[in-house]
């Protein structure tokens, strides 16, 4: 994988969803998919294209089941608001990016980020990516301006 930019990706099973087997191995392929990205590991391949709706419903999944609670956080972050959580700019930026690859593998709406988090896309993608803020405008700009 070295030169490519994948920094790290999950495996796939061998286990393939054909014939009598579909269901089965489509339940695998969702576990083993959902595991990954709880784990951290957001890059995935697979070795058959009958693999690719157990990939598609679980990554679905993983981002609308965690959006509530990613909002509300991110929210009351760019809010300055108080309460039993206080998040600091690197939690900050892991929820944003959570949020964003919600967005970019077309789980989540933007409308809906800007309903739930109070952030539009160019806010979120400053805070999930602040070095991708340019030196005119900073992260903090695009939050607060």
């Amino acid at each position: 994988m070295a030169g490519t930019g994948i920094r790290l990706s999950d495996g796939s099973t061998n286990i393939i969803p054909v014939g009598d087997n579909v269901e089965n191995a489509w339940q695998l392929h969702g576990r083993l998919v959902r595991r990954s990205l709880e784990r951290g590991y957001y890059q995935g391949w697979d070795l058959h294209p009958a693999q690719l709706p157990s990939r598609f419903a679980a990554t679905y999944a993983f981002y609308r089941e965690g959006l509530p609670a990613a909002a509300v956080r991110l929210r009351n972050y760019v809010e300055h608001t108080e309460g039993g959580v206080m998040d600091e700019p690197a939690t900050a930026r892991a929820l944003a990016a959570f949020v964003l690859r919600g967005v970019q593998c077309g789980a989540v709406g933007a409308e809906e980020v800007q309903a739930l988090a109070g952030v539009g896309i160019p806010q979120l993608t400053a805070l999930a990516h602040p070095r991708l803020a340019t030196s005119t405008t900073s992260a903090k700009d695009l939050l607060h301006g």
